[in-house]
């Protein structure tokens, strides 16, 4: 009899195992399916309506992939709502999501940069280089801004002279 019961509990927690792997399994194919995937297509609308949606990573893909097409000020203001969902109104924010500030303030300082809007640019250098001190692309185009004039007056500080890749 002790054998036997020990054969059902065995059998149990194989089922239940199964289970949690199979459900495992099954959230894992969902996220991918409805939101990993989508995302990696650009398919922006249909990622944000999965369950397991990064809101802001969603945000953040489709401004860098408004900045690739050249459509900088709709960049901007994703952006911007990036930083209000990362950021209270105290300026607080969480530390698991340090590493997409540092993105947003740094594809947002590109953003400015191109549109000649130094103050700003440099600002978004600056807030990538409080993130993350060694990120040597925002030192180099903050360098960059600086070298030409650029940083301080929000004019266009002889930027339009020579056209650097940021």
């Amino acid at each position: 009899m002790l054998i036997n019961l020990k054969a059902k509990l065995g059998k149990a927690a194989r089922i239940a195992l199964s289970l949690a792997i199979v459900s495992a399994f099954g959230y894992g194919f969902y996220g991918l399916v409805t939101y990993a995937l989508p995302l990696s297509h650009d398919d922006f609308r249909q990622a944000q309506t999965s369950y397991v949606a990064d809101q802001t990573e969603i945000l953040i893909a489709g401004a860098a992939k408004a900045y690739e097409e050249g459509r900088y000020d709709e960049s901007t203001k994703v952006l911007e709502l990036a930083l209000e969902q990362l950021v209270s109104k105290s300026g607080r924010y969480q530390a698991d999501n340090r590493w997409k500030l540092e993105r947003v303030y740094f594809l947002l300082g590109k953003s400015y940069h191109r549109m000649k809007k130094f103050d700003k640019a440099v600002q978004n250098y600056e807030d990538t280089l409080r993130m993350n001190p060694n990120h040597m692309p925002a030192k180099y185009n903050l360098e960059m801004i600086e070298s030409e004039g650029g940083g301080g007056n929000g004019g266009d500080g002889g930027g339009a002279k020579n056209q650097h890749k940021i």
